[in-house]
């Protein structure tokens, strides 16, 4: 019989179900968790990086058309200079306003992004607020200068007013170049930004997809595992049946399934008004053979007995070992004397045979045969058992080695 544990075998099954389940929920937990960083990373480039550029090209505008307007008086004579300045002076402070009022809205915004960001984003809005700050002061050194520029101009002198146009000029296009410089950085921040999120989320999905495959191997483990249990359950319940059914040594049916069979067997008899025979008998003088040759020759014998029934008898009929040398048959749609006549057949084929052990004292055995047959007064399987059981006696009484029915 299969060692089969089935306490040992469902407790591991549970805590390996057990095991992936928990495996498959700390998946999920850990995947949604990695999933809501990769959202709130694109969620801090679309709201922090994008405006931030965004918010930096109107400075870049602001200080454009400045420049514009320091063109065309550098392209203008000095009388027409005179005639134009107070037009631009207006358009040089509401420019420069503006740049003011758009670096202060740049300015809160970094404050405002700055604490709840990453060490590493808050090193990145650490140097654009220093950039911005920088930028700060040159272009209020750079207003100053085209103040003292309209001053010059209004002035009508020439001379000065020209290098001061050129000053200006230059620090136009120094502050411009500092402005552009930043744009770039902030947009190469802003793609790094980008691409860290997308090399992030990539991780998450590669990570996910490997500890879904991990749990996934488990569980063909866990169904492999389940099917050798269950087979080997089938095999145990296989068994089971088996040995509820027949005995282990000469393979008949046992005393419990050979009652079970005789009076299903009975009833049908009964119903269709059909002949029954039942035979009890045992092995003559069975208790010498294993006293004198052991109980290994016993054991041949017994087997040998029950292979010569499974030979002789009908397709019909049935044989089982009730326990010892004691064996018990039944015959369906036959009477007394037809199963006398196949008995008899069975007798003296054991009385023939010679059983060898192997150890060069070979022995042979009879057995000795009681009848009953299916009647009115007797039609239940004690009756019919007890009358076999008389006509056993009764043939022992005679001499053995016989068949004697009642």
């Amino acid at each position: 019989m299969s060692q089969f544990d089935p306490k040992k075998n469902n407790n591991a099954i549970f805590a390996l179900a057990f095991a992936i389940a928990a495996l498959i929920l700390v998946n999920g937990a850990f995947a949604f968790w990695q999933m809501q960083q990769v959202k709130q990373e694109f969620e801090d480039v679309a709201n922090r990086d994008l405006p931030l550029v965004s918010q930096l090209l109107p400075l870049i505008d602001r200080q454009f058309e400045q420049t514009l307007l320091i063109e065309k008086l550098d392209k203008l004579g000095p009388d027409h200079r005179a005639q134009v300045i107070f037009i631009l002076q207006d358009s040089f402070l509401r420019t420069g306003e503006k740049f003011k009022t758009t670096l202060n809205k740049l300015n809160q915004f970094i404050a405002v992004q700055t604490p709840s960001a990453t060490e590493q984003t808050r090193r990145e809005l650490g140097r654009v607020n220093a950039m911005l700050g920088q930028i700060g002061q040159e272009h209020q050194q750079y207003q100053q200068q085209v103040a003292w520029m309209v001053e010059a101009i209004k002035g009508n002198q020439s001379p000065f007013e020209t290098s001061v146009i050129t000053q200006v000029s230059k620090q136009e296009k120094a502050l411009r170049t500092e402005l552009l410089a930043m744009r770039d950085e902030v947009q190469l921040f802003t793609q790094n930004s980008a691409d860290a999120v997308e090399k992030h989320e990539a991780l998450v999905i590669k990570e996910t997809t490997v500890f879904t495959l991990f749990v996934f191997s488990l569980g063909a483990a866990m169904l492999f595992f389940i099917r050798k249990v269950m087979a080997a359950r089938d095999d145990a319940i296989n068994e089971i049946t088996y040995y509820a059914t027949f005995d282990s040594l000469t393979k008949l049916y046992n005393r419990r399934y050979f009652n079970e069979r005789f009076d299903q067997a009975i009833k049908a008899a009964t119903r269709h008004d059909q002949p029954l025979s039942l035979c009890l008998c045992d092995l003559d003088h069975f208790k010498k053979i294993n006293d004198i040759q052991g109980h290994q020759a016993g054991d041949i014998a017994l087997v040998g007995f029950a292979d010569i029934l499974t030979t002789h008898l009908r397709a019909d009929d049935v044989a089982g070992r009730f326990g010892g040398d004691e064996f018990v048959l039944f015959f369906p749609n036959t009477n007394a004397a037809d199963a006398v006549k196949l008995l008899e057949r069975i007798r003296r084929k054991l009385a023939n045979k010679v059983f060898h052990t192997g150890q060069d004292d070979d022995f042979s055995i009879t057995a000795t045969f009681g009848v009953s047959e299916l009647s009115l007064e007797a039609k239940t399987v004690p009756a019919l058992l007890s009358i076999a059981d008389k006509a056993l006696y009764k043939a022992k009484e005679k001499g053995r080695d016989r068949v004697h029915a009642l």
